[in-house]
């Protein structure tokens, strides 16, 4: 755990530029949003869907050209079918795109070959896999992605999701992350940060890398702040209650999809999706 006097580097983890086919920003624009909110990294993990060597050289490229102020660490979210759940795998520090083949011998031999090349392996939406996951999967992946604050609560982690963690034996260690898209969506109340132990005139991959592997980094998005065994600090006891009241929000919303009329859908999920109650 990273001392509350040690020098830091802020970033984030989990972004999508315009290299993934869901991804609005070029690269240049996310390292001017990430300057402006005063960030000194950026963790991409573009989709791996359209992706062949040359396109990955040249978003490594254009990574590097756009790098000055912020640092842009190429990354990719490898997809994987696993007893016909789709698993996201986020990989960080791997040099080269791995191939179809790789990707097609499954969800373990994937996470072997981002080790073998140096990498760091993250299990992306943890929680929409949960029917498939096993101690030996946990185990095999050097991070968790425990909370997604644009798809899991926007409140706060989990905690029940983090129990059941802890009960399957898994110590994590675990991030968070706000999975952008679109960084005009992004201000700093809804953006999970990532502070590093790490000096400024030191900031390359191979820091932010090992920083990682020895834990010296704590994640905070409102405010909370969580650390990588799964601790969580927050100024008040009464914000225990809001991942429940966010998970309830779903759990209604969920439901009632199945009597609200399809061309209505929209216009209520906008009503009840509102930045106030995310």
């Amino acid at each position: 755990m990273m001392s509350s006097d040690a020098p830091r580097i802020t970033g984030i983890y989990h972004i999508h530029s315009d290299f993934s086919y869901d991804g609005k920003n070029r690269l240049a624009e996310i390292a001017a949003w990430a300057k402006v909110h005063e960030l000194g990294f950026v963790l991409l993990t573009e989709h791996d869907l359209g992706f062949d060597q040359e396109k990955f050289d040249e978003y490594c490229r254009q990574c590097s050209n756009s790098s000055g102020d912020v640092l842009l660490v190429p990354g990719i979210e490898y997809e994987v079918i696993h007893e016909g759940a789709i698993i996201h795998i986020g990989a960080i520090g791997v040099p080269i795109l791995l191939d179809r083949g790789t990707i097609e011998q499954g969800l373990i031999p994937l996470v072997e070959a981002i080790h073998r090349h140096g990498g760091l392996a993250v299990l992306h939406h943890p929680n929409n896999i949960k029917r498939v996951l096993t101690k030996k999967i946990i185990e095999s992946f050097d991070f968790i992605e425990l909370w997604n604050t644009k798809f899991d609560c926007g409140f706060g982690p989990n905690l029940q999701f983090l129990r059941w963690l802890k009960g399957m034996h898994s110590s994590g260690p675990y991030l968070v992350s706000a999975d952008i898209h679109d960084v005009g969506r992004f201000g700093k109340a809804n953006i999970a940060f990532i502070d590093m132990e790490i000096k400024a005139d030191n900031l390359q991959l191979s820091a932010i890398v090992n920083c990682m592997r020895q834990l010296r980094y704590r994640c905070r998005s409102g405010s909370w702040l969580f650390y990588p065994e799964g601790n969580c600090q927050i100024p008040n006891r009464l914000y225990w209650l809001l991942p429940v009241v966010c998970l309830i929000k779903k759990k209604v919303f969920r439901f009632a999809r199945f009597f609200i009329p399809e061309k209505y859908r929209q216009a209520v999920y906008s009503r009840v999706n509102r930045s106030w109650i995310r």
